[in-house]
């Protein structure tokens, strides 16, 4: 039986630690303040788009509102000799929000830095150059120069430190007199101790990884430190090489996590069986999770065949999500609990993993579709490929067969060697085309597999009906779910079509009657008492018009309103007012 101490071992994964601490030179700190905020010439450029945020702290008076007041200072009154700010920079982890990696930035400052000393921050988060993934990290610049009561101007405050009469010197650098062993000791204090603060945050916020400061050496750990390659390195390698550099990379984490473990999985050199034991270990502490969501599908009269179909995507998505640290790998959490979060309004803030309530038949055979039709797509392919392969090997043997046949040169007579000339040009010309023909066999195959067929495009029609024919013979109650789904969309589309037809006409029918009112209203040409053109309207419309223009105009713009609304909830009024004006156009020849 495992003690709880143990189990709390094997809970725990091991994260990236880096910790650098760099001298700034006299003259290179504006410099460098302003790349780090992003500011001046490092601004609006895509390789800089990565700020996340800064801010600065315990500046003098005449640079509080402007940090770079104060590194213009330092690069110009700290002696010639002299550092200008000292720099901390710290990997943040991954698994922390934008805001949580805020949080220990600044918990990070006030434990080291306090406000004794004046500092800027930076916290940038670029794209890894290998894994392409997030790679948030913090740049810290603060001065050596110990804040105190005394107020100095930039001159007087990167002055040497007074100690008979502080007030006339410069303020106090904290490195002053101490010898290279005080200041490597207090680099590993400060190491062990940004470690210990991550790893507080780290379970603060529900991580199970954690940091390590130590060396490889002095972890046990018996491998060479990977050398920093950059974004520059990276770019000189090949794919064979970066590929074999990420699986290295994951086969080397994965042996570090795992020496964690060692009082629960026996690795024993087996790396793969580790790993399909500690799935297991996770898979077996969601059983109140596959129990509920099994109850819960067969109250939805889901299938036993679609209850297993689901069964498995449920796995497959659990899988990922406690991979990616989305959720904890080991699960705690009772089937009364479940119930009671799937059940609750912040059900994917708690619990964000597919659960039948989220996923009706309809989202379920769409998924199911969208599977098969890869399935098809993927057996294309490696059909295709087949048959390219066949293909060339037909070409590189008939190329055998020709070559074979090389044409023999003739001891004697000029007819009968330039007749060989001919027949050696004729074969060379033959066995190069069978030739050329092996390796465009061989370069369609390769695209075909890759996907970069231009003939897969046109088979998309094709894998789009065989999935939905096995989506019928394999899965009928998806199909007939997907069948319903589509019919309701088709209704819900030909609604929303005939409800935009009846505004057009509604608002077409409004603004013919303003234009008749208007011409009424004005006794405008053929529309007084005796116009021919008003004379033609009918009388109903007349009386409508009359109705309308005795009305003031602040309630004109009401009742149009009143009238639109009536004619889109009845279309069969708009058409009725439409034929009555067009019975007007034709009687009256209304312009």
């Amino acid at each position: 039986m495992r003690s709880p101490r143990a189990k709390q071992k094997h809970d725990i994964r091991m994260a990236s630690y880096h910790l650098t601490a760099k001298i700034g030179k006299k003259g290179k700190a504006a410099a460098h303040a302003a790349y780090i905020a992003r500011e001046g010439k490092y601004s609006g450029r895509d390789r800089y788009e990565d700020l996340e945020a800064t801010a600065s702290g315990n500046m003098p008076e005449w640079a509080a509102n402007n940090a770079s007041h104060f590194w213009q200072a330092a690069d110009e009154h700290e002696r010639i000799n002299g550092s200008a700010y000292r720099e901390i920079e710290v990997a943040l982890p991954r698994e922390l929000s934008t805001a949580q990696r805020l949080e220990l930035v600044q918990a990070f400052i006030e434990q080291e830095l306090g406000d004794k000393h004046a500092y800027q921050f930076a916290i940038h988060t670029p794209k890894a150059a290998l894994e392409k993934d997030d790679q948030p990290h913090a740049h810290i610049m603060y001065s050596e120069r110990i804040r105190d009561s005394i107020a100095r101007d930039p001159a007087q405050y990167f002055k040497r430190y007074n100690a008979k009469k502080p007030e006339k010197g410069g303020a106090k650098k904290f490195s002053g007199g101490k010898s290279a062993n005080e200041l490597k000791a207090e680099l590993l204090g400060l190491r062990e101790r940004w470690a210990e603060l991550q790893n507080a945050h780290l379970e603060k916020h529900g991580h199970n990884d954690r940091v390590d400061h130590r060396s490889l050496k002095d972890q046990g750990i018996d491998r060479e430190p990977e050398k920093h390659l950059g974004a520059i390195g990276v770019n000189r390698l090949n794919a064979h090489d970066i590929s074999f550099l990420l699986e290295l990379r994951a086969a080397e984490g994965e042996l570090e996590r795992a020496r964690c473990e060692v009082s629960i999985i026996d690795l024993s050199g087996d790396l793969e069986k580790a790993k399909t034991d500690r799935l297991d270990e996770s898979l077996k502490s969601y059983q109140p999770l596959f129990d509920s969501a099994a109850k819960k599908a067969a109250e939805d009269g889901f299938t036993e065949r679609d209850q297993a179909l689901f069964q498995a995507q449920l796995k497959e998505h659990l899988i990922q999500n406690i991979k990616s640290g989305v959720m904890p790998r080991i699960n705690k959490k009772t089937r009364f609990e479940i119930d009671a979060i799937a059940k609750s309004a912040k059900q994917q803030e708690e619990w964000p993993i597919i659960t039948p309530p989220e996923s009706p038949k309809d989202r379920l055979a769409e998924q199911t579709l969208s599977r098969l039709i890869e399935e098809e797509r993927l057996t294309w392919r490696k059909n295709e490929e087949t048959r390219l392969l066949e293909e060339a090997e037909k070409s590189r043997q008939a190329a055998w067969k020709i070559k074979a046949k090389e044409p023999k040169k003739p001891l004697l007579g000029l007819f009968a060697t330039d007749q060989w000339k001919t027949d050696v040009a004729f074969w060379e010309r033959n066995l190069q085309d069978e030739i050329d023909q092996h390796h465009e066999y061989k370069k369609q195959a390769q695209d075909a597999i890759a996907g970069k067929s231009e003939k897969e495009h046109w088979q998309r029609v094709a894998f789009h009906e065989k999935a939905e024919q096995r989506l019928k013979t394999e899965h009928p109650e998806l199909a007939k779910a997907l069948l319903e789904q589509r019919q309701a969309e088709q209704q819900k589309a030909a609604l929303a079509t005939a409800k935009a037809a009846a505004d057009k006409a509604a608002d077409k029918a409004i603004t013919d009657f303003k234009a008749l009112a208007a011409k009424r209203e004005g006794k405008s040409l053929g529309y007084g008492d005796s116009g021919k053109q008003w004379g033609a309207l009918p009388d109903e419309l007349k009386a409508a018009i009359e109705n309308f223009n005795k009305q003031p105009s602040t309630a004109r713009g009401v009742e149009l309103e009143r009238m639109r609304e009536n004619f889109k909830r009845e279309p069969d009024a708009a058409e009725k007012l439409t034929q009555q004006l067009e019975q007007g156009k034709n009687r009256g020849f209304v312009r």
